[in-house]
């Protein structure tokens, strides 16, 4: 089956990318980019080789040396209020494809937007707001060797060769363009009245392993007592996971998960 070629309707990805061998962070720096820069900001690319002082959510240190695939976008929020839920899920579904692109089949997602293979992490995200901007940190693991003690793992460990980095951000920009892309054609169709299948929320679906797991959910897993024990159930149309308790239904759009089976 051909795909629809929904990158055309987002090309500004990866029109203009910057590269640096060396940051502390790059989130930062895309942000002081915007307001230097704006006019060409929707879609920038920041690529860098190694960031010294990477961060995740909750300011959470984040491993990201050298062989690592570590890049920051920015894009404008031009999104309707009714569909922007569905914009974090779309990060996760962009790395799952650069996955399956290079034969890493059994790579999953977790929700929100984790990739993994067999219980490691490949891959993660960070959004923060800036302005009217989404500032996006992708950081995969692709030829670096993540350290032992942490659960997670590279492409290179699962192939048992080094890719390209060229043709892993190639993919990335293309699979960027091509889910934001469908995102503004679904908009279209929501602005027009139009009813059609929402294809991030099939596709998270069907390349999630969320659904259907005895899960450990907190808004932030560092104040874990905070947290509910449920079976992930559903993701709704609203790109909600839907989380059954014994004694409740939760439906949530941000947070964390563990898996307990």
């Amino acid at each position: 089956m051909v795909l629809n070629d929904y990158t055309k309707l987002f090309p500004e990805i990866g029109q203009e990318v910057w590269h640096f061998p060396i940051l502390s962070r790059s989130m930062p720096l895309a942000k002081k980019l915007i307001d230097k820069y704006s006019r060409t900001a929707n879609g920038r690319i920041i690529w860098t080789d190694v960031l010294t002082d990477a961060k995740g959510r909750f300011e959470r240190k984040w491993i990201a040396k050298k062989g690592g695939l570590w890049i920051t976008c920015s894009i404008f929020d031009e999104f309707l209020p009714q569909t922007s839920s569905f914009f974090p899920l779309i990060f996760g579904l962009v790395m799952l494809k650069c996955a399956y692109d290079f034969k890493i089949f059994s790579a999953k997602i977790k929700w929100i937007n984790d990739l993994h293979f067999n219980g490691k992490k490949l891959g993660g995200v960070l959004i923060e707001k800036y302005k009217e901007w989404y500032i996006v940190g992708i950081g995969m693991n692709i030829n670096n060797d993540p350290p032992k003690k942490l659960p997670a793992i590279s492409f290179k460990q699962i192939l048992g060769m080094e890719l390209p980095l060229k043709k892993i951000i190639e993919r990335l920009i293309y699979w960027l363009r091509y889910y934001l892309g469908y995102l503004r054609f679904y908009e279209k169709a929501v602005l027009e009245e139009e009813k059609i299948n929402n294809l991030i929320i099939q596709e998270f679906k069907k390349f999630s392993d969320t659904i259907g797991r005895c899960v450990y959910y907190s808004y932030n897993l560092d104040f874990s007592e905070n947290g509910i024990i449920g079976k992930a159930i559903n993701i709704d149309e609203k790109g909600s996971l839907i989380i059954k308790t014994e004694n409740q239904i939760l439906s949530v759009n941000t947070g964390e998960i563990i898996y307990l089976l």
